[in-house]
């Protein structure tokens, strides 16, 4: 049977109000009865009712937490298989543990009355959602709870938001490329839809190329999944429309396994055949042969601060800096091969 606060109180001789007030810590108690009552809690093995306290409190302690996928049917290729995501999550979680929320993961669906109807059914407290897209947003507007945007520029006016400067990324990317001798230099991007990061990243690469005086030539340019298998797939079709490129930008890490993969099977070495420069850097690219250069964003820290600021909002407290924009920085290894 569950063990109650009743029977916590029976035990250390307290009346249950007082077992209340040093669970919720509410009110001060004298060091003696808080000790009497933990020891009873330890010697009971009592676990808070969450849903209970809830009722009392007007809260669930339940946070949702909604990630892309790219495939309705699969649900593959993104929520489940990027571990970009997962180190998103673990930023949240160290941050939501400490006060004692709890994690529900979602995959964003392409209804959006589907995130609206969960969030209502599930009666959270607060939501963040990553890479949402403008109908999604729109939607949002409409729920009451406190939402927190990650890697989102859907336009909106109510929401905080934790993104990166994704465009100086692309822009470092290019230009490293640019200074290393190389002028040919591919893209492999995801969809590039307006209110996307690859999209902001895609300008960083234009105007790089820009201040060298060189335009888009658009079949050094490819739209893929992001996922192993898009960068897999999507090497091959940008190497046969074009077969001169000297370098390539990789929109992603995840792209980029499947790309050193289909370069291995094709016997085209990095960086003698094709310099790489990645994203992310959370693949452990330093272990890599070649050891990978990446344009690396702390992704921990972009969960981690996306949970205190919807902690705050959840708790009512004054938030000084609503939209947190994070650095990039370059990591150079050995996949740049420098054009004399």
């Amino acid at each position: 049977m569950r063990v109650t606060i009743k029977d916590i109180a029976k035990k250390a001789g307290v009346s249950i109000a007082t077992v209340s007030y040093i669970i919720n810590n509410t009110k001060p108690v004298t060091p003696e009865t808080r000790d009497k009552v933990l020891q009873a809690i330890k010697e009971l093995n009592y676990r808070p009712n969450y849903s209970a306290r809830g009722l009392a409190n007007y809260r669930t302690n339940l946070i949702g937490v909604l990630i892309p996928y790219w495939d309705e049917d699969t649900k593959q290729g993104v929520m489940f298989d990027n571990p970009f995501y997962s180190e998103l999550v673990r930023g949240v979680e160290v941050v939501t543990s400490k006060h004692h929320y709890h994690i529900l993961l979602m995959g964003i669906s392409d209804r959006p009355q589907a995130v609206t109807n969960l969030v209502q059914q599930r009666d959270l407290d607060g939501l963040i959602v990553v890479g949402a897209y403008q109908e999604l947003v729109a939607s949002l507007t409409k729920i009451e709870i406190p939402v927190v945007l990650v890697d989102t520029y859907a336009e909106h006016s109510r929401f905080y938001t934790v993104q990166i400067d994704d465009e100086y990324g692309g822009y470092l990317a290019t230009q490293y490329l640019l200074t290393m001798g190389h002028e040919k230099i591919g893209l492999l991007t995801g969809e590039l839809f307006p209110q996307g990061v690859a999209v902001r990243r895609f300008q960083g690469y234009k105007k790089a190329l820009a201040e060298r005086g060189l335009e888009v030539n658009h079949k050094y340019v490819y739209e893929t999944k992001i996922s192993t298998q898009g960068g897999y797939e999507g090497i091959d079709h940008l190497l046969q429309q074009a077969p001169d490129l000297t370098a390539l930008f990789s929109m992603a890490d995840i792209m980029t396994i499947g790309i050193l993969k289909r370069l291995r099977e094709a016997k085209l070495k990095v960086p003698d055949h094709l310099s790489i420069v990645s994203f992310d850097g959370v693949l452990y690219p330093e272990f890599l042969n070649p050891a990978l250069t990446t344009i690396d964003q702390d992704i921990f820290e972009k969960g981690r601060i996306a949970a205190t600021l919807l902690i705050k909002l959840i708790f009512g407290e004054k938030i000084t800096e609503p939209h947190v924009v994070l650095p990039v920085t370059l990591a150079a290894r050995e996949s740049v091969k420098e054009l004399k």
